[in-house]
């Protein structure tokens, strides 16, 4: 003989505290995950600018590893010291900003570059120290002339969005926006250009 059970209606229902105790629990969990969106957020971001920087100062690099050294006050290597360069938020140059071509601070400006390359004597940028360059020695004496194959290359890259007209590189509230690179641009072959 089969014997029939019956299942209290208890039995099938969930009590009202639990359904309040997973929902305090869903809650919990939900509001944890929504605190960590902005932190996610903000490195994905920063991840995103060092990812275009790093971008912008290859080419900048590039760029002055193929130009030639020339002689010392006739370098075309010279054209780039001190020179403002203007960028998209994809990292690509708008225009042509060695000429002034691009307004500064317009609204395609997110990225601006500025190439230093220091030759002997000449000061560094204040992010950098802003001390003096004395050269590429052989010696520890500073007897020695300097190398004359080598120089530094430093590129400062400002992720400065829609500040781009107001952005001053030597407030001291705006270098914190500056992220430098320092390289070393060789001379490499003979130049044969007059």
């Amino acid at each position: 003989m089969i014997m029939k059970q019956t299942i209290s209606r208890k039995e099938k229902a969930f009590s009202l505290v639990e359904v309040t105790l997973a929902m305090a629990i869903a809650a919990v969990a939900l509001v944890s995950i929504i605190g960590m969106l902005p932190q996610g957020m903000k490195t994905m971001r920063d991840a995103g600018d060092r990812a275009i920087q790093a971008r912008i100062h290859q080419q900048l690099l590039g760029e002055l590893q193929m130009t030639p050294f020339g002689s010392s006050g006739n370098s075309p290597l010279e054209d780039y010291d001190e020179l403002e360069i203007y960028y998209d938020a994809q990292g690509e140059e708008i225009g042509d900003s060695s000429n002034n071509a691009v307004v500064k601070g317009s609204f395609e400006h997110i990225y601006t570059a500025r190439v230093a390359v220091p030759e002997d004597g000449e000061a560094t940028p204040k992010s950098v120290g802003g001390s003096s360059f004395d050269g590429f020695r052989f010696s520890s004496d500073r007897s020695s002339e300097p190398n004359q194959f080598l120089r530094p290359a430093i590129v400062e890259i400002a992720a400065v969005g829609g500040r781009g007209a107001t952005f001053d590189w030597d407030n001291p509230e705006d270098r914190k926006a500056i992220s430098v690179f320092q390289s070393y641009v060789v001379k490499m072959g003979q130049d044969y250009t007059n």
